[in-house]
């Protein structure tokens, strides 16, 4: 059941990209955003997806979604030199017109590499050649992977850090359980260390307070999103770090 109900009329075009700062903590400013779907009513009332998703099933939109918010953040940071990275789901991964969609928008995209696609943990390790192919199809047009909420599912760590990726984002309760309970901290230290052998980035992600900051801090992770820097927001030409 959606947690609120949605009454007003909707289309595809009130879906919009949000903007959540991922901060380098040792520049102090922004490395990339992420950019997150929100639906817009026309009275102004703001929807997460766990809220909207059942009418995009409903109305069919399932397919188009993705592509549509990769081709408003394209046009958005198209003279923004700051990489950007939208999320896909496992039927995206599938869906050849999206992955034709971004490869024909990046082949005259400035600066290509600055784009990449997120895909959750759990996606990842249940879609490994799903992941792959699409990679593989788009990775030559300069689209890099992200693996989202890793350590929220069990699953084969060094499988994903095998893939062509270039971020790993460390899910929230990994860093807060981190001193509590020594499994924990085992797992952290293993995949920090993998991403390390591997070059991949480490980000730490729903870090929302200065004492799940200060605990980040302690650990070999350059990069953390959280309430704590900044929500998403709608626009981010204005935008800087504040810690």
């Amino acid at each position: 059941m959606p947690i609120r109900e949605i009454s007003e009329n909707f289309s595809i075009e009130d879906i919009v990209p949000y903007f959540q700062p991922i901060v380098d903590l040792q520049s102090q400013g922004v490395w990339r955003y992420e950019c997150l779907a929100r639906l817009i009513t026309q009275g102004d009332k703001t929807f997460l997806p766990s809220e909207f998703l059942y009418l995009i099933e409903r109305e069919h939109h399932v397919n188009t979604l993705a592509a549509s918010m990769f081709v408003q953040c394209a046009s958005y940071f198209h003279d923004v030199n700051i990489p950007w990275s939208i999320n896909v789901t496992a039927r995206d991964l599938d869906n050849k017109e999206l992955s034709n969609t971004l490869i024909m928008h990046l082949a005259s995209y400035p600066t290509p590499e600055r784009v990449s696609i997120e895909v959750s943990a759990s996606t990842a390790l249940s879609n490994p050649k799903s992941l792959t192919a699409f990679v593989e199809k788009s990775m030559h047009a300069g689209l890099g992977v992200f693996i989202d909420n890793v350590g929220s599912c069990p699953g084969n760590i060094r499988a994903l850090v095998s893939l062509p990726v270039r971020g790993i984002k460390l899910a929230g309760g990994l860093i807060k359980h981190y001193d509590q309970q020594d499994a924990v901290r085992e797992y952290v230290d293993y995949l920090l260390s993998l991403c390390e052998r591997h070059s991949i980035s480490a980000i730490a992600e729903h870090v929302e307070d200065e004492a799940h900051l200060e605990s980040v801090k302690r650990l070999p992770i350059r990069y953390a999103q959280g309430y704590v820097f900044s929500p998403p927001m709608a626009n981010v030409r204005n935008a800087s770090a504040r810690h």
